[in-house]
């Protein structure tokens, strides 16, 4: 499973600890934070969480895009004036990686990312609150990304 974070929340689940730091450094599944082109510049301002982003390279836990591709979708997202938000480049993002849960308390990204026109098959998810929002955290299918085979005992 996908997962993105908008930077204006970085500091907050990628920082402190957090149910998502413990899903993408657990055993379960195939977790990955995915953060190219802008967003990951945006995200690598704030020092801790660029610490944060080397650990989860250095784990296998984080994903990339193609920023030729980001460019593309980003400048066709701009043409269709469709978007609330000035965030194309977080929409672009789940585009291109078919990321479908987004972690944000941006309310203009947040409609953009469940917005039908915008994203689908399958439509966008929205990370808040871990108490009501933990289920989001088990999908392991999204973004192209299989499940870790499991270990086998004995």
């Amino acid at each position: 499973m996908c997962l993105i974070v908008d930077a204006n929340v970085a500091p907050k689940f990628l920082v402190q600890s957090s149910a998502i730091i413990d899903w993408l450094f657990g055993e379960r599944g195939n977790p990955r934070l995915v953060a190219a082109g802008k967003l990951r510049q945006e995200l690598a301002m704030n020092k801790d969480v660029r610490r944060q982003l080397v650990q989860m390279d250095r784990a296998g836990r984080l994903r990339f895009a193609d920023p030729e591709r980001l460019q593309s979708e980003e400048k066709r997202l701009r043409t269709g004036a469709t978007c609330a938000s000035n965030d194309l480049h977080v929409l672009a993002l789940a585009i291109v990686t078919g990321a479908r849960t987004l972690a944000t308390d941006d309310n203009a990204l947040a409609a953009d990312f469940r917005n039908k026109r915008i994203i689908d098959g399958p439509r966008g998810k929205i990370y808040r609150d871990p108490a009501r929002h933990g289920r989001l955290l088990c999908h392991t299918s999204s973004c192209g990304m299989a499940a870790r085979p499991k270990p086998r005992r004995g």
